[in-house]
């Protein structure tokens, strides 16, 4: 009985059956309406795939394929990747036995994306010319017919020949790919592949990709048995702190592991890690807001990133039940939260210590450069802790008077002041009570009134200006500074009772610099929050030009300095696209890199073009340290300085290191 997944049987008179293949291809691709008259000659799967690939106007003349990730891009995603971290010791374990056969094996992404190649240099050499490399699209839609693509697409194994491929560039090549599947939903996440050129075709490479891909879901379900133990476990530890939530618990991969039982039948979830719940989960993610708007009885916080050993491995959606909830303070929790955006790896890391710290009553040291939200930070420490539903007191110690700023912490009595209120006042400390208050630029507050603080710190309680009465306080207390405290204790200026009272927990808000991966999110979140406020009748954006700016400027004053940006931006544009002339005239006339990037570069290649942006990104990145690029990219110094000249990116130097 013939097998339908394999092209080839006998590596007998090859040459002949590529030229038959190649003619009945041919036929196709110069008249698609013999399409019945090739059913009985050319694989179901094959005619099939060429019908699909026909249709989207995928291009039969095409050489090469495309680029799909950058360096960057395919780093962090196998940093994330579980199939990775399953596949590669699996892979490089039967790479020795596979040497001298003349095939590669590669391992691709659920779209067709190639994320690793094991082979031998020669031959990986060969093939680059068609592009196939780490990070390039491999997908049915923009490669054509191939065995990796056609496999994701069919959900089967198959082994694709010569001039079945549907683009000719690929037609000197055979490959055979398995899919790889989840062991829970079942859904395709994957592929193995075995490719080389067709006098090296054999039969036995599509059972091998099979028996590769069996072994990869072997080693995918002891991982996923793991991180799903230890979701479930960070599930009933949430629970038990916060019993006034309701949570679902998802993994990375978006399968349901756990949540409320009220809750999921109100979305129409089981716990259950089947397909059906997959899909509504990925939708759940891709736009949280929106989807749990079918939680009736619920309102949605806030979706968070479970991390654990530094590790990203789910997320956290937690809701509040409405009833008896003002619904003032619910929307303003989403509000604040909406304004936390961060998906940069630094980012994800301050949001799960806030997460950690939110139940304790230690105080809490913020420190890092002006603007760069340590505010926002201390509110979503209180947000996400049980505090959530009493006060949130924010008060700035370098903008106070400082004759006033004990009034204005701890009240004062009635007749305490001339002019003062006649029945007294509350202080900030009054007010907060059982919820948090921050103490914003705590650098600036005078020696004297620091040891009143430490007394509140130390006794939980204190006494009005003017009273001898002590008032007992349950208050979370958050202090945040630019400056340097640790140097202000040997100037004098800063306690160190005071210092080492408040550092118990402390970490640093990152600079915009170093998160810069979230400079084009935050930038969207403005754009709409100043169209929305300033009533602009159009839908703004950055152009490509304008983002690579944004993201080459080292943005000194932190988010409060784009937010300016931005705010001037849209209130002095008439077009929906953001250039950087709308910018203030200090950034505005700052010289534009892209310009530079983009000067006689249309007659690069794809590799070449590739290559650029690898060097310019990792320039970037390491802030023009040559010697650590060079080292990255495992090349010579004098050989990066020539393609330095080659890209024209030395231009670049003056701007990138400003």
């Amino acid at each position: 009985m013939d097998n339908p997944f394999l092209s080839i049987f006998s590596t007998q008179d090859l040459s002949n059956k590529v030229s038959e293949i190649k003619h009945k291809w041919e036929t196709f691709i110069t008249n698609p309406d013999n399409y019945e008259s090739l059913e009985n000659v050319v694989r179901r799967e094959i005619l099939h795939s060429w019908s699909r690939c026909q249709s989207i106007g995928i291009n039969p003349e095409q050489r090469q394929a495309r680029t799909a990730l950058t360096s960057f891009e395919l780093e962090t995603l196998l940093s994330e990747s579980d199939l990775y971290h399953a596949a590669k010791p699996i892979i490089d374990s039967i790479y020795d036995k596979l040497i001298g056969t003349g095939y590669l094996i590669t391992l691709n992404d659920e779209s067709g994306k190639m994320i690793y190649l094991k082979g031998e240099k020669d031959l990986i050499k060969k093939t680059e010319k068609i592009n196939f490399l780490p990070g390039m699209d491999w997908s049915e839609s923009a490669a054509g017919t191939n065995a990796i693509g056609t496999s994701i697409v069919s959900k089967m194994p198959i082994q694709v020949f010569s001039a079945e491929h549907f683009c000719e560039g690929f037609h000197p090549m055979t490959c055979s790919a398995s899919p790889i599947f989840h062991p829970y939903t079942k859904n395709a996440i994957g592929a193995i592949d075995f490719t080389g050129f067709w006098p090296s075709t054999q039969p036995h490479t599509l059972g091998l990709a099979v028996s590769l891909a069996q072994m990869i879901e072997q080693q995918l379900l002891f991982i996923y048995q793991k991180k799903y133990k230890q979701l479930e476990e960070y599930y009933h530890q949430y629970t038990f702190k916060w019993k006034e939530h309701a949570v679902l618990v998802i993994s990375n991969e978006a399968v349901l592991v756990n949540g409320d039982r009220t809750l999921m039948n109100t979305l129409h979830l089981k716990k259950e890690k089947t397909f059906d719940n997959h899909v509504k989960i990925q939708k759940l993610l891709q736009n949280p807001a929106d989807f749990f708007k079918q939680a009736k009885g619920y309102q949605f916080i806030h979706l968070d990133p479970i991390i654990i050993n530094h590790e990203e491995i789910g997320y956290l959606a937690i809701f509040q039940k409405t009833t008896g909830a003002s619904s003032s303070m619910l929307a303003q929790s989403k509000d604040q939260q909406h304004q936390l955006i961060g998906e940069s790896p630094e980012m994800k890391e301050i949001l799960h210590k806030c997460r950690q710290i939110a139940s304790v009553t230690t105080p809490i040291l913020l420190t890092g450069e002006t603007g760069t939200g340590k505010e926002l930070i201390a509110r979503y420490i209180h947000e996400v802790s049980s505090r959530s539903d009493k006060p949130f007191i924010a008060i700035n110690c370098g903008a106070m008077q400082k004759e006033l700023i004990g009034s204005e912490l701890f009240g004062y009595e009635s007749g305490t002041f001339t002019g003062g209120k006649k029945e007294g006042k509350k202080g900030k400390f009054e007010e907060a009570n059982g919820g948090t208050i921050f103490l914003d630029e705590i650098g600036e507050m005078p020696l004297d009134m620091q040891v009143h603080l430490l007394r509140v710190l130390q006794e939980k309680e204190f006494t009005r200006l003017g009273s001898s009465k002590t008032i007992k306080i349950d208050v979370k207390v958050i202090a945040a500074t630019h400056r340097n405290l640790e140097a202000m204790i040997e100037e004098g200026s800063f306690r160190s009772d005071l210092f080492f009272r408040l550092n118990v927990i402390s970490f640093t808000i990152p600079s915009l610099s170093e998160r810069k991966s979230d400079i084009i999110p935050i930038s969207n979140h403005y754009l709409q929050l100043f169209t929305e406020k300033y009533h602009k009748p159009l839908s703004f954006r950055l152009t490509e030009k304008t983002k690579c700016f944004f993201l080459s400027y080292n943005w000194p004053g932190n988010i409060r300095e784009l937010r300016n940006a931005l705010e001037h931006a849209v209130i002095f544009s008439s077009s929906a696209e953001i250039e950087q002339w709308h910018l203030p005239d200090y950034l505005s006339n700052l010289p534009h890199q892209q310009s530079l990037v983009e000067a006689g570069h249309t007659s690069f290649s794809i590799m070449e073009k590739t290559e650029m942006e690898q060097i310019r990104k990792l320039l970037i990145q390491s802030k023009w340290n040559i010697s650590a690029v060079a080292k990255e990219l495992k090349m010579a110094r004098s050989t990066l300085y020539r393609k330095l000249k080659k890209y024209h990116l030395k231009e670049l130097s003056h701007v990138e290191i400003q």
